[in-house]
């Protein structure tokens, strides 16, 4: 019953947001009553915070799933392309952080589930990250958070924003051949900001030359 009752109200939670959400709704979807979201729960406001850390749990249990190649540089693509998967099979976690930025992060700074169960993702990128500094693979400028949060800008931003921006764009950014094109777009953006000075000067190299022949023509 438990279970049936927080997989409903993600569903109603990512739909309405925090605030539009209605506890007849969650009930009735779960073949319930309200009595007993109130007895698992206590309240609105908590069953609001299971689901947070329930999407954050099962985002950071695939994390800790993921299985670190030796290879630093493969590693670190195949994390890329791992966040990417786990954004685009689970649009409620999309919607439901979404809805909680608007509320300023109000109710995950109160769950000390989340802080606790946030620490694998970090690890894993520092771990690659370190690896590949260790070889001269990687810049040794960079840091682990600012690696961290390029993977997940670039992926949640383009399906938070999939709606409005395949408006202004005239295109459907949703169609399997955009998401596969952005997918390697993200692994090689990323592993292009990592590569070290003289590996960057030579991957931009034919796109100078390409732009130079333009200007001439």
């Amino acid at each position: 019953m438990e279970a049936r009752i927080l997989a409903s109200a993600i569903e109603e939670f990512s739909e309405y947001g925090f605030a539009g959400a209605r506890i007849e709704r969650i009930s009735q979807r779960a073949g319930t009553v309200d009595r007993m979201l109130y007895y698992y729960y206590g309240n609105k406001e908590q069953l609001y915070q299971a689901v947070l850390e329930k999407i954050y749990a099962d985002m950071i249990g695939e994390q800790q799933a993921f299985v670190t190649p030796d290879d630093p540089v493969e590693g670190m693509r195949q994390l890329v392309v791992h966040s990417w998967d786990h954004y685009e099979s689970h649009p409620h976690l999309v919607r439901v952080l979404m809805n909680e930025n608007l509320l300023r992060g109000k109710h995950i700074r109160q769950s000390q589930q989340v802080t606790r169960t946030s620490f694998p993702l970090v690890e894993t990128v520092t771990t690659l990250l370190e690896a590949g500094q260790a070889q001269g693979l990687f810049r040794r400028d960079v840091t682990p958070e600012h690696v961290l949060m390029t993977i997940m800008s670039l992926g949640f931003f383009y399906l938070s924003n999939q709606h409005t921006c395949s408006t202004w764009m005239g295109g459907d950014l949703m169609s399997p051949a955009r998401r596969k094109a952005w997918r390697e777009h993200i692994c090689d953006v990323v592993l292009s900001s990592l590569a070290p000075s003289a590996e960057r000067a030579k991957a931009a190299a034919p796109a100078r030359k390409t732009a130079a022949r333009r200007r001439a023509a």
